[in-house]
């Protein structure tokens, strides 16, 4: 049953999305990068020792979003190299931006969903389904709960299915191969009507700098 507070909930949620900035993304080119198609991403590609690709998953975003960006490594040298997270620094309008680990989306769903009785799978299949068989108040089906908890979970398990699929993981690369995944920028978009980020790849002694200019368009 729709409720009032579930009508609050639902009508401040209209309310931010309706105040929020939109902004368009784009890739600025650098000395020594070329800009590339990369798995429908707009994105920029350097080449040094090994070779760094990097695009903004979203061509356009709201304010209060958080950022996102597509990471390729290939590992063009002669021995293995551990690539994840840990690789990459972010700068947002010149201020340092943390960049959300694999492991730390991992554990923020796992804390969400214990908050109502849930738990995330310790494997992952394109064919798994969530088990909806535990309620709020630990017995009962999920569908007998409150709407805004079904809507928490649902989410929650929606996020599992995205960070497992696309979320950059750590991984030993080696010579020839290469990874790939986004990554999500803990903070949020200012007020500004023109911003930037710089996403910064270091490996070995590789430093690839990539920028991208946000221009509010609304």
């Amino acid at each position: 049953m729709f409720s009032l507070s579930t009508g609050v909930v639902l009508g401040a949620s209209l309310l931010l999305s309706a105040c929020a900035s939109m902004y368009s993304v784009r890739p600025v080119i650098a000395e020594n990068q070329v800009p590339v198609q990369n798995q429908g991403f707009e994105s920029l590609s350097s080449s040094k020792k090994h070779m760094v690709q990097v695009g903004s998953v979203y061509n356009s975003m709201r304010q209060f979003d958080n950022p996102r960006f597509n990471v390729t490594f290939v590992n063009q040298g002669k021995f293995p190299v551990e690539f994840s997270t840990e690789n990459i620094t972010v700068t947002l309008n010149g201020e340092p931006a943390t960049v959300v680990s694999y492991e730390a989306q991992i554990q923020d769903v796992q804390n969400r969903l214990s908050f109502y009785g849930f738990r995330a799978p310790i494997f992952y299949s394109p064919f798994y389904h969530p088990p909806f068989y535990r309620g709020f108040h630990g017995s009962g089906f999920l569908f007998q709960t409150d709407f805004n908890d079904r809507l928490d979970v649902q989410q929650a398990f929606a996020d599992f299915d995205r960070i497992q699929k696309y979320s950059l993981k750590p991984k030993v690369v080696r010579p020839g191969e290469q990874t790939q995944g986004e990554i999500i920028v803990a903070k949020k978009l200012s007020a500004s009507s023109a911003q930037d980020i710089t996403v910064t790849v270091r490996v070995d002694d590789d430093t690839h700098k990539f920028d991208f200019g946000y221009l509010q368009t609304n």
